[in-house]
């Protein structure tokens, strides 16, 4: 019975590494997407027509709102800068995508680029992200380490030995 416990065992390095890769190839995605919001012809703000028409609230503030969370947050999140607080930013645009963009349609993305699977799972990576936190590579980690003394991740094993 003892080996069943490695089902749900936390190996700290192990987690950490999979949150760098899950917060690093969220960030690229963003920063892609925020890129094309940022750059085309007109900037940010030839997205508020956009905005608009989708019936976005507020499409004067939320379309340069998106577009600058998902390039800038996108950068600060590869190095693990202000982690929460940009995956809190980018589950916002995300629910909002969700809501006003991709409403009723199927999660598989259709023959015309329909469907709320791709704002869906970016939306789930990003709140996952807010609740774990970046992991211990990061810019945030090493910030709060060098201002708070040592941090150490608590694992099952840990509080096993406190509950005993």
């Amino acid at each position: 019975m003892d080996r069943l416990r490695y089902l749900a065992e936390q190996f700290p390095s192990a987690n950490d590494t999979g949150l760098l890769v899950l917060r690093v190839a969220v960030a690229v995605i963003f920063v892609v997407h925020g890129y094309g919001d940022i750059s085309q012809p007109g900037g940010v703000t030839s997205n508020v027509g956009n905005y608009q028409g989708a019936g976005i609230p507020l499409a004067a503030l939320t379309a340069p709102f998106a577009a600058i969370v998902q390039f800038f947050g996108g950068i600060l999140l590869v190095a693990g800068l202000l982690s929460r607080a940009i995956c809190a930013g980018l589950a916002v645009v995300m629910v909002g995508a969700l809501v006003f963009v991709h409403a009723g349609e199927s999660i598989p993305i259709g023959p015309d680029g329909s469907g709320s699977g791709f704002a869906l799972i970016m939306g789930a990576a990003s709140f996952a992200l807010l609740l774990a936190g970046p992991g211990r590579f990061s810019a945030d980690y090493a910030i709060a380490q060098r201002f708070a003394g040592s941090l150490r991740p608590v694992t099952t094993a840990t509080i096993r030995k406190h509950a005993a």
